[in-house]
């Protein structure tokens, strides 16, 4: 018997060496900001996915543009934005899209933003806890949060992405919703929570059918 048990007990520990370790989700590393035209998301894994404004994106997946559609990314931790355009097929990285059949490599633009370290702090609404997502919009039963203390330079940082947010949507494109994602991105930073959850969910009024915006959590 005493035999039995240690075989078996070799055997059980030789099957969990065996098992390959479980790998860590891709980083979330950009959110799709405008978007017109055809185009689809596949992930790294599986088919393909809707992709929409507000989609959180992950290093690994890959957009298919077609020809005419255009795309914006916001990647919040360096704190630029991409445009790219179809026909194109554009692989998601921490440094940026990577396409080796584009036309021409993005436009790119500074965004106002604190851009952050490589490696460091992830932007404040593409951490992993930002993206534990709700099926829909709730009335939750909790304390209503209370907006974080400011400074002075912390308002007038906040004064300074909100003005320049506004300058934005004065030229914006119909459907970009750039300026939307660095408001609540800097008051996501400022710990600003009552703002941020008043600010999701006038978007989520204004983008009722918008999958993505329903799966952003409430601080």
């Amino acid at each position: 018997m005493f035999r039995f048990f240690c075989s078996l007990c070799l055997a059980l520990a030789a099957t969990a060496w065996s098992l390959p370790a479980r790998a860590e989700a891709p980083r979330l590393v950009c959110l799709v900001s405008a978007l017109t035209g055809q185009a689809g998301l596949s992930p790294a894994e599986g088919g393909k996915k809707r992709l929409e404004v507000f989609t959180r994106l992950r290093e690994g997946e890959r957009l298919d543009l077609g020809r005419g559609a255009e795309v914006q990314l916001a990647f919040l931790q360096k704190g630029v934005k991409e445009t790219w355009t179809g026909p194109a097929t554009v692989v998601i990285t921490a440094e940026g899209g990577q396409s080796a059949d584009s036309a021409g490599p993005p436009a790119v633009e500074k965004l106002p933003v604190r851009a952050r370290p490589a490696g460091g702090a992830a932007s404040s609404i593409l951490s992993e806890a930002g993206e534990q997502a709700t099926a829909q919009v709730k009335t939750r039963e909790v304390a209503v949060p209370e907006d974080r203390a400011l400074s002075d330079e912390e308002r007038a940082e906040l004064a300074a992405v909100e003005a320049q947010a506004a300058t934005m949507r004065a030229t914006a494109a119909p459907g970009d919703v750039g300026p939307d994602i660095l408001v609540l991105e800097e008051l996501d930073r400022l710990g600003q929570q009552r703002r941020f959850n008043e600010a999701l969910r006038k978007l989520r009024e204004a983008h009722p059918d918008n999958a993505a915006l329903a799966g952003w959590e409430q601080k």
